[in-house]
């Protein structure tokens, strides 16, 4: 071989060599830039948000309220002893999860939020609303006030159970999220353009 070729190859050796080196080292410190990128976004991310329990939606209930008994004996009702009543009471429902519970991922363009299950937040009965409809007792069986405390107290249960079971309040608690959460945080310098917010739910 002569001293030309070899000069060839080994300057073809060379710059193969260099041009390994240089994409391996783009690729190291692209990725290390893309972690710490990553890692910003997702403090930025936790500052933005709010630090405690998170309201998403409040649903809101008038309630109309049927009852009626009788004094019992060995299982009978007793002849004289029957009241019935209707009353009305409002409430409220407060449905939303905890922001602490909230994971964040950065991956390629997209900005993950994995978000915790939708829960109930808090009840709230209004006394102050429960108003009577119509009323009919005996002379042997009244209505009390213990007895008005038992029945906003089951009918409290009884609503929420309802709430716990309609899917529909869940899924728009978590569109009144995304649409909360996506309107903020997309306006964020550095993703605004740059990176689309992508919900995913427990």
């Amino acid at each position: 071989m002569s001293s030309s070729i070899k000069y060839i190859v080994l300057l073809v050796i060379f710059l193969l060599t260099v041009s390994m080196g240089i994409f391996i080292g783009y690729k190291i410190g692209g990725n290390k830039l893309n972690r710490e990128s990553a890692v910003k976004i997702s403090a930025n991310i936790k500052e933005i948000l709010p630090a405690s329990e998170y309201t998403s939606l409040v649903y809101q209930y008038s309630s109309i309220i049927t009852h009626s008994e009788a004094m019992r004996l060995f299982g009978v009702d007793i002849p004289l002893t029957e009241k019935k009543a209707i009353y009305t009471i409002d409430g409220s429902i407060k449905m939303g999860f905890d922001c602490a519970d909230i994971k964040t991922e950065v991956s390629y363009d997209n900005i993950i939020l994995r978000m915790p299950k939708i829960k109930i937040l808090s009840h709230e009965i209004y006394p102050e609303t429960f108003s009577l409809y119509d009323e009919k007792t005996s002379i042997f069986n009244r209505y009390t006030l213990k007895d008005a405390h038992a029945i906003q107290f089951a009918n409290k249960n009884e609503t929420e159970l309802k709430v716990r079971q309609n899917r529909g309040l869940y899924v728009q608690a978590r569109k009144f999220a995304e649409q909360q959460f996506g309107a903020l945080l997309e306006n964020l310098p550095g993703i605004k353009g740059q990176y689309t917010i992508v919900f995913e739910w427990n």
